[in-house]
């Protein structure tokens, strides 16, 4: 072996004394064990596969075994099966074709099919991609789990990545590549939860004054919209002049920003809601429509994007998060150990503000709009600090405990 430490930098041709023998391979994995490959033309395409052998003799045998299966069209060999990184490269093409379906039901949110694919690659593929996808245990799922424990995950983390890989199975039961899904015989005490190793700031309304005092006209408007509309970044950075209706005091959340910069649907039809147009935003959004019009007449036709950089580009979501960042540490926002505020914080501060004025949950979940109160609980509805702090005043009011 050469001195790469693993993985594909480790890989290098397999020699029988002096002779090197063709399509055969062999590399290192990071926990030191070697694996060997074949390196063949199948259907035009030239592929890896990875072989069952242990040792240089075995491997050599397999390589054989597996050149005369494809040359008669059998599926004997192993390394023949439908690994796992076959069935989701399948699979995600598939999820992606539903980005632009009609039908909401059926739509995939751009953003999260390229969460499915950067954790399948990341997380799943390493450990499990080259599995027969039929073969796969629940003894498998248990040690992925293990060892994305063992990398400081966050039990969130691991539970999406496992949930990734349940539907990554269920799609290949449905297409009759795969008998059964072992991920449904997890025990509950094996599944890894979804509790968060930092929790989201909540904002006061003092709080997000200073912070706005920070941002320059560029990015106010942008945490504006968050914080007072309580849009998500990629729904603020999607509007266009008629989206925002300033009679009816509305924002019609219609599009999002891909990730591409192109404009796509929003998630669901529930986020598709309008938002409110409190006083304070629309005074900020008819300064930023002045100062766009003196750019261009242009920059705010009815079909223009509000939020564009200084050549008239799509917002990027980077440098309002940059801005943000900076703006919190201005503010003294971001003390040393403490999560830096971030766009989705504005949103969380949203509702957190509306629930302390007295919303009621139904109320608050159609302001960030959900389809279902019960996420607006679960997810949304912390409280700021100055909010805790005013319970146990509300409680002796209320006459508990005097």
């Amino acid at each position: 072996m050469s001195d790469a430490s693993y993985g594909a930098e480790s890989r290098e041709p397999v020699y029988s004394g002096s002779r090197r023998i063709p399509n055969l391979y062999q590399r290192r994995l990071a926990d030191g064990t070697l694996i060997f490959e074949a390196k063949l033309k199948r259907a035009g395409k030239v592929r890896r596969y990875r072989l069952q052998a242990e040792t240089k003799t075995d491997a050599i045998a397999e390589l054989r075994a597996l050149e005369v299966d494809l040359d008669r069209g059998e599926q004997r060999s192993p390394a023949l099966a439908l690994t796992v990184s076959d069935l989701a490269a399948d699979w995600l093409v598939h999820l992606e074709a539903r980005t632009s379906h009609r039908d909401p039901r059926q739509r995939r949110s751009f953003r999260t099919v390229a969460l499915y694919r950067q954790r399948f690659e990341k997380h799943i593929e390493p450990e499990l991609g080259h599995r027969a996808a039929n073969e796969l245990t629940v003894r498998d799922i248990r040690r992925l789990i293990d060892r994305l424990a063992a990398k400081k995950l966050a039990p969130g983390t691991i539970t999406s990545t496992v949930n990734i890989l349940s539907g990554l199975l269920r799609y290949g039961i449905k297409n009759g590549q795969v008998d059964r899904n072992p991920v449904r015989d997890l025990d509950r005490d094996d599944r890894p939860g979804s509790g968060r190793v930092s929790e989201p700031r909540y904002l006061s309304p003092d709080e997000l004054e200073l912070l706005f005092s920070k941002l320059t006209d560029t990015f106010r408007p942008v945490a504006l919209t968050c914080a007072l509309a309580g849009l998500r970044i990629s729904e603020a950075l999607g509007l266009r002049w008629r989206d925002v209706d300033f009679k009816t005091e509305e924002i019609h959340v219609r599009e999002q920003l891909g990730a591409n910069g192109e404009l796509v649907p929003v998630k669901t039809t529930a986020s598709a809601a309008p938002a409110p147009l409190l006083p304070q935003l629309a005074r900020e959004l008819r300064a930023h429509h002045a100062r766009q019009r003196e750019r261009g007449f242009d920059r705010v036709r009815p079909d223009a994007l509000v939020f564009t950089t200084a050549r008239a580009r799509p917002q990027s979501r980077r440098n309002a998060l940059r801005a943000v960042h900076h703006a919190g540490d201005e503010a003294g926002l971001n003390p040393k150990g403490a999560q830096p505020v971030g766009l989705h914080d504005l949103r969380h501060s949203f509702v957190a503000n509306a629930l302390a004025v007295g919303v009621t949950l139904p109320e608050a979940a159609t302001l960030a709009r959900h389809a279902d109160a019960r996420i607006t609980a679960i997810v949304y509805a912390g409280v700021t600090e100055e909010a805790r702090s005013a319970i146990a005043g509300k409680l002796t009011a209320a006459g508990l405990g005097t």
